[in-house]
């Protein structure tokens, strides 16, 4: 199959999140598999300065927004075997800080930036004459592309064959956007409905490739379930359970490439499930890095986030004086709102020399953290899917996690006289219940070795992408029998 990726991110090029990550590894597994992929996403600057050749096509759109066209530059980069990045480039929209917002907030036209870049792609796909057989979008961002299709493009035999995934990583992010802002999208008015757009008064982007997608699928069984819930479906929980029978839940996978602590450029030592001696090396690494004053064989807890309350940091806040007096060290990279970013300063400054905490994010630290941390927590209000989790378990680190979304579908209590499960869990969102789990994880450590039994076993569970690829290819196929039965052909 040709499949057209369409994302707002994508490593190796633009990353905000592990949107980027996940899609880049998704892609090269397809790729594995004997599939062609077309990823197209903005050109911002943070592509340009990406280090990778790209180069002007030679071909520039003229994209109706409102009352005015406005040009799109189509750019392109070619990777091997058979994966091909195309940008849509105007630099007006996209050549600035950030993706999505600067620290102070989001851009205040989003909602033109991405209605331009969703009918530049299904612009794009016809002037280049791509001859794909799937459109997979992702997240609000895309969410006007399978509407484009199906409405002011609909015509078009291409297009109208092209069978369309949406995949939601997220519902606390759907594109809300005053209703004034819908002339920008040149649908009709009558989109602006219950049935379509409409979202209380406003448009939400999201909405759109919802109602209009062939089929769609979010990151983890267990959050599939659990947005068809008014706690979890941010209002939309309506029109998930209307579309549950065409709604699937697929797990996110783990880049062996990037992740594998054998061959990992940023650790302090390389180690396997043979011989852990390098893992020792990793955790005095971070212990010296963070300056703490913890003795090699104490247990060392990590953490890497964002700081806002949907990553459960208002939990942490509320535990850490505990956590603390159970003589642990604790390490913790992230960044977010301010509120939480001086408080977590005033409360490390209590714990100097227990506690460690850096404001900002790198990828290097966040290997670090992963790798020498006995550890690691993840108190999240709600978790569509979580990835560190499962670098945690390829790098011998035991999760302590809150049963919500893809942490609780992929983490099992463990059982000291079983030997069955691979960390440790709670449920309720409470320092009692988050503390619990720890000290059960703490007095398992202490028998190390039952806790060095525990880290090999995990370091042998398989969640790579190449496990995951061929379920999204069997939607693929599903998507296509759909599209296909509908126009005939």
């Amino acid at each position: 199959m040709h499949i057209l990726m369409v994302t707002p991110e994508a490593n190796p090029f633009a990353r905000s999140g592990g949107l980027a990550e996940g899609i880049n590894a998704l892609s090269w597994a397809l790729v594995r598999l004997g599939h062609r992929l077309t990823v197209v996403l903005p050109l911002y600057r943070q592509v340009r300065e990406s280090g990778h050749p790209v180069s002007f096509t030679g071909q520039t759109l003229s994209i109706p927004i409102s009352w005015k066209t406005v040009p799109a530059e189509i750019h392109k980069a070619e990777m091997d075997h058979g994966l091909t990045f195309y940008f849509i480039g105007q630099d007006a929209l996209f050549n600035r800080e950030g993706l999505y917002g600067t620290a102070y907030g989001a851009f205040e036209d989003n909602a033109e930036r991405f209605i331009f870049f969703s009918r530049a792609v299904v612009e794009m796909i016809e002037a280049l004459e791509l001859e794909a057989d799937i459109c997979h979008c992702h997240e609000w961002q895309t969410g006007l592309v399978p509407v484009y299709l199906r409405t002011l493009y609909n015509d078009r035999p291409r297009l109208q064959k092209l069978a369309v995934v949406y995949t939601v990583h997220n519902v606390g992010y759907q594109g809300l956007f005053s209703s004034f802002d819908m002339p920008l999208t040149g649908l009709g008015w009558e989109l602006l409905s219950p049935k379509g757009l409409e979202f209380y008064g406003k448009m939400n982007l999201m909405k759109g490739g919802l109602v209009f997608a062939d089929l769609l699928s979010t990151v983890s069984a267990k959050y599939r379930e659990e947005i068809l819930t008014p706690e979890y479906g941010f209002g939309l929980e309506g029109l998930f359970q209307e579309r549950a029978p065409e709604l699937y839940g697929i797990f996110e996978g783990v880049d062996n490439n990037r992740w594998d602590p054998a061959r990992d450029p940023y650790l302090a030592a390389p180690y396997a499930p043979e011989n852990l001696e390098g893992k020792k090396a990793c955790k005095a690494a971070l212990i010296q890095q963070f300056n703490l004053n913890l003795p090699l064989e104490r247990p060392l807890i990590g953490l890497t986030t964002r700081f806002f309350e949907r990553k459960g940091i208002d939990l942490l806040e509320n535990s850490l004086d505990d956590l603390m007096g159970l003589g642990v060290g604790f390490v913790l990279q992230g960044t977010g709102e301010e509120r939480h970013q001086y408080l977590l300063q005033e409360i490390s400054q209590r714990y100097a020399g227990q506690m460690g905490l850096n404001i900002g994010y790198t990828d290097e630290l966040s290997h670090q953290i992963i790798a020498g941390s006995d550890i690691f927590l993840m108190p999240s209000r709600y978790e569509p899917c979580g990835l560190d989790q499962l670098y945690c378990l390829r790098y011998g680190t035991v999760p302590v996690v809150r049963g919500t979304g893809g942490l609780d579908e992929t983490i099992q209590e463990y059982d000291p006289n079983t030997l069955q499960g691979n960390g440790f869990k709670f449920t309720g969102y409470t320092p009692v219940e988050l503390l619990g789990a720890v000290q059960r994880s703490l007095a398992v450590y202490q028998d190390q070795a039952a806790w060095q039994s525990l880290m090999r076993r995990n370091m042998a569970l398989d969640f790579s992408w190449d496990t995951v690829a061929p379920k999204y290819v069997e939607l693929y196929q599903r998507a296509r029998d759909k599209r296909l039965s509908l126009v005939g052909g």
